[in-house]
């Protein structure tokens, strides 16, 4: 198998400097405002000029502008980026059928039946770097390996606006030095965990008991571990299938009261609804951070599709049966539409 990974460089902030050419060569701070104060709410992306000072995701925008006051900060308009991805992933297709959307800004490639060698699979991933930016103007970095893992890790090693190439034998090598953080989905908390077992590198993995690694981190991370150290991983690439859609908002402050709650949750219904195109869902979920961030819901599945008008009404009702059951103020309110069925535009697939 030879994969193809493409990552879409510090992409919400690359869209504004697309969109906006003066703002090529400034840094550019992408972030999600929650509305309560001016500066409330956090960094959803910085470029690079922004990065070199410290700037980065999750980051509260307060923090940031006292870092780099005289940065640009924009608010996040995540359906103009989803528009400029859905056009790269629709390019990718072009190439082949087995794609795998990670992200917003990821996908895996499968092109083990277009190209014959690493050398061919090199000039392919040079064609569609070049294609995406004579098309869209955006770089990405490209990292190709022998399955998903060492796609992303070659990625990682060539960004920004790179092109890698790791092969079997580098495979080989890599797994002997790699450090255990720096494989996919090992993050802070877990890394912590298996150095406390003695697994500094990958290949540390085979030499502590399965049941003990097991134990600390789930069997499904020890596996996934194991057989990367033993150069066995080879997970194909799958067409992911969203199995919800949702969207939250945050209030202008905390509370209980229904009717202040209510315009709300009728704009996270208003544009959970834009984010369904086509899709019409049989179960809706209530969902409410409270004041001190717990996140709780209520939902209810129906035997037909649910329309706009049925979620407005039964959203409610979820919402005052929370309320009921829970005496704290809420923080944001927002809902989750899951059990698709197409539109089909027939009445009968609706409960109205």
């Amino acid at each position: 198998m030879i994969v193809l990974f493409v990552d879409f460089d510090y992409f919400y902030a690359q869209v504004e400097e697309v969109l906006n050419p003066q703002l090529k060569g400034k840094p550019v701070v992408v972030c999600v405002f929650s509305g309560r104060f001016e500066d409330s709410g956090a960094v959803a992306t910085a470029n690079y000029e922004a990065r070199k000072f410290g700037i980065k995701a999750g980051m509260p925008i307060v923090e940031a502008k006292r870092i780099l006051p005289n940065a640009v900060y924009l608010p996040m308009r995540k359906e103009i980026y989803q528009q400029v991805s859905d056009r790269i992933m629709s390019l990718l297709r072009e190439y082949s059928d087995k794609i795998e959307v990670a992200s917003i800004d990821e996908a895996y490639v499968d092109i083990t039946d277009k190209v014959r060698d690493y050398k061919e699979a090199y000039s392919l991933g040079l064609e569609i770097k070049n294609k995406i930016y004579e098309r869209e103007k955006i770089t990405v970095t490209i990292g190709i390996s022998k399955n998903k893992v060492f796609a992303k890790i070659a990625a990682e090693m060539a960004k920004p606006n790179g092109l890698k190439v790791i092969d079997d034998e580098e495979v080989k090598a890599l797994i002997a030095q790699l450090d255990i953080s720096e494989v996919p989905g090992v993050g802070k908390v877990l890394t912590e965990k298996l150095r406390n077992i003695g697994v500094n590198k990958l290949l540390d993995i085979l030499n502590v008991d399965f049941n003990t690694v097991k134990r600390i981190i789930g069997e499904a991370k020890a596996k996934y571990l194991i057989s990367l150290a033993r150069d066995e991983y080879n997970e194909p690439i799958k067409k992911r299938v969203r199995k919800s859609i949702g969207r939250i908002v945050t209030m202008k402050r905390n509370t209980r009261d229904v009717e202040e709650i209510k315009p709300y949750l009728f704009r996270a219904i208003d544009e959970g609804y834009i984010k369904l195109n086509g899709k019409i869902p049989k179960t809706l979920h209530v969902v409410a951070v409270m004041e001190d961030l717990d996140i709780i819901s209520r939902g209810k599945t129906f035997n037909h599709g649910i329309s706009k008008e049925t979620a407005y009404n039964e959203s409610v009702k979820l919402l005052q049966k929370l309320l009921e059951e829970d005496k704290r103020r809420v923080r944001r309110i927002g809902v989750r539409f899951s059990k698709f069925i197409e539109a089909s535009g027939l009445d009968r697939f609706f409960n109205i």
